[in-house]
């Protein structure tokens, strides 16, 4: 997994499989990412080809550990993969996911005029 920070965001780039190696790859760099309260991580998940549950208990793992430092966490662009994944497990209702970053913006300008 490679993380950046561009335009204000954390950009997180999973691995293309999400399993037992690359999901422990994920969570050995979540403690590297800076921390900043109120921060948004956009993780890109189009180029997701395969997840399985060790993968999954990672991006878990990375919503929690932001949350828990006051960062949001948005899954980007998920793969039909990913997508199907999320929707059999229910977590499409958990995480916040997004088809395109404007998206962020409207979401965040409901969340203040609420």
């Amino acid at each position: 997994m490679e993380w950046q920070q561009l335009n204000g965001y954390v950009w997180l780039q999973p691995q293309t499989r999400l399993d037992s190696q690359g999901g422990l790859i994920l969570k050995e760099k979540l403690p590297h990412i800076p921390l900043e309260p109120d921060k948004i991580w956009v993780m890109n998940m189009a180029s997701v080809d395969f997840m399985d549950s060790s993968g999954l208990g990672a991006v878990v793992t990375a919503v929690k550990f932001s949350r828990s430092k006051g960062c949001r966490l948005v899954m980007c662009r998920p793969s039909a993969t990913a997508r199907l994944i999320f929707e059999i497990t229910q977590l499409d209702r958990v995480f916040e996911i997004i088809e395109n970053i404007e998206e962020i913006f409207s979401s965040s300008e409901t969340l203040l005029s609420a």
